[in-house]
């Protein structure tokens, strides 16, 4: 199996399980994997706090590097953003002639679904701003913003599938 399979089947996933099971089974499935996988992230943002995030995801050996995003991330006044033109995942499912899951959640929703809980005990505040088309899909690109000292708890996932990051609805 490959990264593109596994991507692919990532996506087909999420959409049996809301079909099958409903929206808060697929949250629960993505708590879980937060909690068991998203461990490296919760120990950087534990040990270096925003510049952990940095780490995380910024420079040669981050992820998206590593994934051959195209990205830019940064601190600006205290705050970590992230932008993404292109989301490697979705373009790849595009080019396999798939559609990012959509239903009452996107495929989308998981990466702040992962990120956010795995953060927010060190009190940062991490959340996620998919850009969408007119027809609601996912446009694959996003936003994300992370503030410290700010987070009690993470906000709840699909709560605003459609809200930009300046608070405007799309």
């Amino acid at each position: 199996m490959t990264i593109r399979d596994f991507i692919a089947a990532y996506n087909k996933t999420f959409e049996y399980i809301e079909t099958r099971y409903g929206a808060d089974a697929l949250k629960d499935l993505w708590a879980k994997i937060s909690r068991e996988w998203c461990t490296h992230l919760a120990e950087l943002a534990s040990e270096k706090g925003l510049e952990g995030l940095l780490e995380y995801w910024g420079g040669a050996s981050g992820t998206l590097s590593r994934e051959k995003a195209f990205y830019e991330v940064g601190i600006k006044d205290g705050v970590f953003r992230g932008d993404m033109a292109e989301c490697p995942s979705v373009a790849d499912l595009r080019q396999r002639s798939h559609q990012p899951f959509r239903g009452d959640l996107s495929y989308c929703d998981h990466c702040e679904a992962l990120y956010a809980p795995a953060v927010a005990p060190y009190g940062i505040d991490l959340q996620f701003y998919p850009d969408y088309r007119e027809d609601g899909s996912c446009a694959g690109s996003c936003h994300w913003i992370a503030r410290a000292g700010a987070c009690q708890k993470p906000r709840e996932v699909g709560a605003r599938n459609h809200e930009t990051l300046e608070g405007g609805k799309v």
